[in-house]
């Protein structure tokens, strides 16, 4: 009650302020001083606090297009009667200027609780639980426990323990230090990126999946994980309608749907017509507060991402890439617009006792990429992820249903100067002056991730209904093809949508993962062809500095991995002079073994340089933050579970056997009640190894 208290005596106090500006900005809004503005904002919060349910009600009711018109009118009336009122203190002079007033108030709020470090969760849990709860009332209560999966994109265990050490993920911590929570660290396969591992967490599967891009000989086509047409086509071949989500699970900006009848922004699922759609992500962009509140936040993060770019600068912070005012922009949309839409489906869907939701959490893998993996500006990101977690948990506590917690990431990240700041020139580069001049050379090496969550939140909003569809391709007509949207930072000819078609020789990054394809032969190419073929190729790209080893095919050996002192044998199991993967842990061959055989793997697969005393790597695209190949802690995933779930037999390597263990403790684990602690069984702390 007293924490309650002294957040309405801030927020009137800081209402106050906001009101005596928008006085001063508004011509239609006067106040009478500082006694005129306290009662100003007394007189909104309290009728507002009154009538805000009756109106967010009311304009549900309606189709979601006239939602937000309906509730900023009505508000704003709201707002303008009390002006009306017989009052000398202040006066409003229209539903317009108080409409101005309200978002006014709503915005400035936010951005005073970020200046002054005042959570506004008092105000969330009024504006935007209690009338979603509400709203959901009608849901029945049961004692069988669901499963919330969150997974952080690309955060390694050890950075995580690293975060909680610091003080940035206060919740995780205290999860781990009260018992409820275990930590194990778990291994991915090759490539480890989301794509492949989500395949394999989500549907059980991953095979074909050899990076995050790819040239696919069989289909003769270029294949890109952020492109919805691939995702779809990807988990058509793989999903046996038996995945982590199926029987009545929920997937929320997934790559894969886990096969879930009901998705809200999963790239495999946008064009499947017969999937469930909620209207949580409807219903989140035409709440006034969250509106407001996402509108203050975004524009927040914009300046933000500026100022620590500068400051980057500033302090020669290396190593460091170059970080565009665009970039800010799509920084925003995942920090903010994503991470806030993610906090209201999760409670929505817990709200609606959905038994399992599985959601993705871009934010960290997005500004590390940039920033460096474990430097503030990443940790500052996991902050307010942690939050949103803390809020999930105190959601948890009011849903029909009691829920499990389930923390994991996909991947993690791995640090490092680029291979083209090291040697002043990339893989392509390389690749081209090892080969004749009559073969073309494209390369993709810029990353093109970055764009995908935004396209799908643009395409997923497109598709709600027909309505918004038209307003969305008017807005946005030259980015539309076939009903997808397609916004990309990048042009020229690097880009993947041409590089196929203008070259003989495609070279991919994925990370520090490159990926060689040559166009002329129809089938794989064989390490005895590449030899005949480009003598000089091979060599030159073993004995190059940035390069661990290079994995070709042969025809009487099988698979083969060079290094500069030896070769590995994958087949055969052993390995002539110095094994080049003696320094990327023990499963490496049976990780690499397992790609050769895959019916699209490129002719070559080059893995850049490993210093296993830093950690460092050299990405082949241009990004500080890097994953997809081997080396460092982008190979050391996590998963934080409930004490009250088995613990694994046996170590977990690779994605597929990690959802067979999620699967279990879904359908058998989760018997027990969420948060039990088994104390037969020892408790990991984050000082600890498992």
């Amino acid at each position: 009650m007293a924490r309650f208290i002294r957040w309405g005596i801030g927020t009137i106090a800081a209402q106050s302020v906001l009101v005596l500006l928008l006085a001063w900005l508004l011509s239609g809004f006067t106040v009478s001083g500082v006694g005129g503005a306290i009662l100003a904002a007394l007189a909104i919060s309290v009728v507002l606090a009154v009538t805000w349910p009756l109106i967010y009600r009311f304009s549900a009711a309606f189709h979601p297009l006239l939602f937000p018109i309906l509730t900023f009118l009505l508000t704003g009336l709201a707002v303008f009667l009390i002006g009306q009122i017989d009052i000398e203190q202040f006066d409003i002079d229209g539903v317009w200027t108080g409409i101005l007033v309200t978002i006014g108030l709503t915005i400035g709020n936010v951005f005073l609780g970020a200046l002054f470090s005042l959570e506004d969760s008092s105000g969330y849990q009024w504006f935007v639980v209690r009338p979603l709860k509400q709203s959901h009332a009608s849901t029945p209560t049961t004692t069988e426990p669901g499963v919330l999966f969150l997974e952080i994109d690309g955060l390694a265990e050890p950075i995580l323990r690293q975060a909680m050490e610091q003080g940035y993920m206060p919740t995780l911590r205290r999860w781990l230090d009260t018992g409820t929570h275990r930590l194990l660290t778990w291994e991915p396969d090759l490539s480890s990126q989301t794509s492949a591992s989500q395949a394999g967490i989500l549907l059980g599967d991953n095979t074909d999946i050899p990076a995050f891009r790819w040239y696919d000989k069989p289909a003769g086509r270029m294949m890109v994980t952020s492109k919805l047409e691939t995702t779809s086509e990807v988990e058509h071949r793989l999903s046996t309608g038996n995945g982590l989500l199926a029987d009545g699970g929920a997937s929320r900006w997934n790559i894969f749907s886990g096969d879930a009848s009901d998705c809200l922004c999963t790239y495999s699922a946008v064009h499947d017509k017969q999937r469930i759609t909620s209207r949580a992500y409807v219903a989140y962009f035409t709440n006034p507060y969250t509106f407001a509140r996402t509108l203050a936040l975004f524009f927040g993060d914009v300046v933000r991402e500026r100022w620590q770019a500068r400051a980057q600068v500033r302090r020669d912070q290396q190593p460091r890439i170059h970080r565009h005012v665009k970039y800010a922009f799509i920084r925003a949309s995942t920090t903010t617009l994503m991470q806030e839409a993610s906090h209201f489906m999760l409670m929505s869907d817990m709200f609606r006792g959905v038994p399992a939701v599985y959601n993705t959490f871009f934010a960290y893998d997005e500004v590390a990429h940039h920033s460096g993996i474990d430097r503030t500006d990443a940790f500052k990101v996991l902050r307010t992820i942690d939050r949103v977690f803390a809020g999930l948990e105190d959601a948890a506590a009011q849903a029909p249903r009691p829920y499990h917690i389930v923390v994991l990431s996909d991947h993690g990240q791995s640090m490092g100067a680029t291979f083209k700041q090291r040697y002043e020139g990339t893989l392509s580069d390389l690749v081209r002056s090892l080969i004749s001049t009559e073969h073309q050379v494209s390369g993709v090496e810029s990353s093109v991730e970055d764009m995908g969550t935004v396209n799908l939140a643009l395409t997923e909003a497109a598709r709600q209904d027909s309505r918004t569809a038209r307003l969305l391709h008017r807005a946005l007509h030259r980015h539309v093809q076939q009903d997808d949207v397609e916004i990309s930072p990048n042009s020229g000819p690097d880009h993947p949508a041409n590089a196929p078609e203008e070259a003989n020789v495609v070279v991919l990054a994925s990370g520090n993962l490159g990926l060689v394809s040559f166009l002329d032969w129809k089938d794989r190419m064989t390490y005895e062809q590449i030899v005949d073929a480009f003598p000089e190729l091979l060599p030159g790209l073993v004995r190059h500095e940035g390069i661990a080893f290079v994995m070709v095919h042969s025809e009487s050996d099988g698979g083969i991995v060079i290094g500069k002192g030896g070769m590995h044998y994958l087949d055969h199991g052993y390995a002539v002079g110095d094994d080049p993967l003696l320094s990327f842990g023990p499963n490496a061959a049976a990780h690499l073994k397992r790609t050769d055989g895959f019916s699209n793997a490129p002719d070559i697969l080059v893995n850049s340089q490993y210093d296993p005393e830093s950690g460092e790597v050299a990405a082949f695209e241009e990004l500080v933050g890097c994953h997809g190949g081997l080396g460092g802690p982008q190979t050391q995933p996590f998963v934080l579970y409930p004490s009250s779930f088995p613990i694994p037999d046996e170590p977990i390597v690779g994605a597929a056997r990690l959802h067979d263990v999620l699967k279990s403790w879904r359908h058998e684990g989760a018997t027990a009640a969420p948060d039990e602690v088994r104390h037969d069984r020892p408790v990991t702390s984050i000082a600890a190894d498992q």
